[in-house]
């Protein structure tokens, strides 16, 4: 079901929205429903990221949202293997020490639509207006940083993404961290090279 395509509509999330819009309310993540909410406009005004949603017309209700920033993946500290797998489709004078990248930084589904099942959904309409629409200067790559759950590490997964590195130590080194607390979130990455448009 498109629930989104059929129900909702889509606009960046400006500050007069924000005001007419009920149902900013995430139990599994508060402060990704509080980003939205009280942070998303200033972080627009600093020009570090930007942020958009899904929303009921008829009722005024936040749907879902995300925000967008520029970034790139750094080869210069990758592990040899990973560099060799990573770059592995990309013709050698193609070849660079960092590629662009864009950085999908907060995603949020609201509480009064978690039981729409529309997580799916809501990723595919991301990537593709990412690689259509808002594709204005070039880059290669989808990047997250996935809250390090079996739940979402799988929805990211079954959507392309992949994790950047096959083992959290590896991926500890490569982002300067040390310790043995397991990582709050993992990189993964989408190749926008693969989308059939």
């Amino acid at each position: 079901m498109a629930y989104l395509s059929e129900h909702c509509v889509f606009s960046p999330l400006t500050e007069d929205l924000i005001s007419s819009l009920s149902g900013f309310e995430c139990e599994q993540a508060p402060d990704i429903a509080a980003f939205f909410r009280d942070e998303a406009v200033l972080n627009e005004r600093q020009r570090l990221s930007k942020s958009y949603c899904f929303y009921r017309k008829d009722t005024m209700e936040i749907v879902c949202a995300f925000c967008v920033s520029n970034s790139s993946i750094s080869m210069r500290t990758m592990p040899t293997d990973t560099k060799s797998d990573f770059t592995a489709d990309i013709p050698d004078d193609k070849r660079r020490s960092f590629y662009p990248a864009t950085l999908i930084g907060q995603l949020a589904i609201f509480d009064g639509f978690r039981d729409k099942h529309i997580g799916d959904e809501f990723l595919n309409l991301i990537k593709v207006w990412i690689a259509t629409e808002a594709s204005q200067i070039g880059f290669r790559y989808l990047v997250v940083d996935a809250i390090n759950s079996p739940k979402v590490l799988d929805f990211y997964s079954r959507n392309g993404f992949e994790t950047l590195f096959d083992d959290e130590q590896t991926e500890k080194e490569y982002r300067g961290l040390h310790g043995r607390k397991p990582l709050r979130t993992r990189f993964m990455t989408y190749n926008l090279t693969l989308m059939k448009l």
